[in-house]
């Protein structure tokens, strides 16, 4: 394959801003600069625009933006291949717009491709560099030639995953083997960070890796909830089933999975305030908690609400939860949702983010659901598997550590505490229950639960913390031993 014309050298005139955007594409190219320049999560950038601004198009240019993000190491292999230069002698914006057109090559309709070559060129004119259009015709078209019409069920080199444990496979080699290289091969062809794939590969067996890496990718069906204080989930089972929606069960009775390409206000019920969106790993770790009618419990971190209705709902409404957050506009959602729902014993309170006071404990239950590095929904979440270090982890465990800190001085003495993240990684799951515990001995863990994610659900983790039993009885006794001095000392282990 002959290399593309490289573009000039020569420092180029400033382009002019682009206008707003419009169609799918300059959406998508206007959203990637964004994530590029500022680490502004897609979501984070939408709510920038006015409603009016926001369209089918802003959508499925998000959605596209979101691709690419995911499957960034993966075009980016695919176009070295294509490209004669130096990634750092190509410009930035040049290979935001290579990636564009990569990304609908590789992931998007057949029947699309000259669509895809095409347009991405004519966005090089919207971005205000027309002298860009030759090099990038020439690459795009390279990678289309690179693209076989052939699937497989197998992995190899020459292939890489497109949806339902099917590969797309090329017409040579490029990636590492992934029998022999499964680490390299991971972090190419499911576009993960190396540190991640490594860790991974280190930490599973082969049954349990594939399906991990595999939810990486995208989303799980969506998960549901039924509010029971509202209705009944088989009655409303059938009422879906009567208006063509399709719904998958679950092993739990209350939680579904959306299988029909339904919009979520034509869901039976959901405007009413009988239906939320939750994923069935989330609803382990309120599930765990347990709270009662007419308890008093404490939600940290909780917005934007959807565990502290889970456990409104568990409650009949009765009690008080006090729903803490950071920001207005998470204790915006909570309020909002607790109004779709009708719940009234849910009570948002804003708390400082280093030190959080909160002063109507103590709580016969806390739930603190902390900020975490998300490892386990990375398939939900375009933007997280790219801020994921070592290093992180670390700075992360001391925000989680403070907030079950927090936790621990605000549970009643017969109270109990679930801590939960959306991550599998050890260090901020058992390795942490286990580190706290040993600063903490009042407190044991009684439960802990951890959920790999999979095509078909998230991933996470929740332990379930208590103050540990006193035993009267064993404190006279070892006030008798203290008494008795060393001569009744012994060696033996106590049975």
């Amino acid at each position: 394959m002959s290399p593309a014309r490289r573009p000039s050298r020569r420092p180029s005139r400033p382009a002019p801003k682009p206008a707003d955007p419009q169609t799918s594409r300059q959406w998508t190219y206007r959203l990637l600069e964004g994530w590029r320049t500022e680490q502004q999560l897609i979501r984070d950038q939408l709510q920038l625009f006015r409603q009016d601004q926001i369209t089918s198009d802003t959508h499925q240019g998000a959605g596209w933006a979101e691709r690419a993000i995911i499957r960034q190491r993966t075009i980016d292999r695919v176009l070295r291949e294509a490209v004669s230069r130096a990634r750092e002698n190509v410009q930035n914006e040049l290979w935001t717009l290579l990636r564009m057109g990569a990304a609908e090559l590789l992931f998007g309709p057949r029947d699309a491709q000259y669509a895809a070559i095409s347009e991405t060129v004519e966005l090089a004119r919207w971005v205000g560099h027309s002298e860009w259009t030759g090099f990038l015709n020439g690459v795009l078209r390279g990678v289309q030639r690179m693209l076989s019409e052939e699937e497989s069920d197998t992995v190899g080199k020459d292939c890489f995953p497109v949806a339902d444990n099917i590969y797309r496979k090329l017409n040579k080699p490029i990636f590492p083997d992934p029998e022999t290289q499964t680490v390299d091969y991971i972090g190419l062809a499911f576009s993960l960070p190396g540190t991640l794939a490594k860790a991974w590969a280190s930490r599973y067996s082969h049954d349990e890796l594939w399906p991990v890496v595999w939810s990486t990718l995208s989303p799980p069906p969506l998960g549901l909830r039924i509010n029971r204080v509202a209705t009944d989930p088989q009655e409303w089972l059938a009422r879906c089933e009567a208006a063509g929606v399709e719904i998958g069960t679950t092993e739990f009775p209350e939680a579904f999975q959306l299988l029909s390409k339904t919009r979520l206000h034509d869901i039976p019920g959901f405007t009413e305030g009988e239906v939320v969106v939750q994923d069935l790993t989330a609803m382990h770790a309120v599930r765990l908690l347990n709270p009662y009618p007419k308890d008093d419990v404490l939600d940290l971190c909780a917005g934007p609400g959807t565990k502290t209705t889970q456990m409104a709902e568990l409650m009949l409404d009765q009690g008080s939860i006090t729903a803490t957050d950071v920001t207005q506009a998470r204790l915006d959602q909570i309020s909002e949702n607790a109004e779709r729902l009708s719940f009234s014993c849910i009570h948002p309170m804003w708390i400082e983010r280093t030190k959080p006071e909160i002063d109507n404990g103590p709580f016969d239950a806390v739930l603190a659901d902390v900020p975490c590095s998300n490892t386990g929904v990375l398939g939900k979440r375009p933007e997280a598997r790219w801020r994921y270090s070592p290093e992180d982890i670390v700075e992360l465990n001391k925000l989680q550590r403070r907030l079950l800190d927090v936790a621990a001085s605000q549970v009643e003495e017969d109270g109990r505490i679930v801590y939960s993240t959306c991550s599998i990684e050890p260090a901020e799951n058992e390795q942490f229950i286990v580190e706290w515990l040993r600063a903490h001995p009042e407190f044991e863990c009684v439960e802990m639960k951890t959920v790999l994610p999979s095509p078909e659900h998230d991933g996470g983790f929740c332990a379930r913390l208590e103050y540990r039993e006193t035993d009267e009885a064993d404190g006279e006794n070892a006030e008798a031993d203290e008494t008795a001095g060393d001569g009744n000392a012994t060696d033996e282990p106590t049975p």
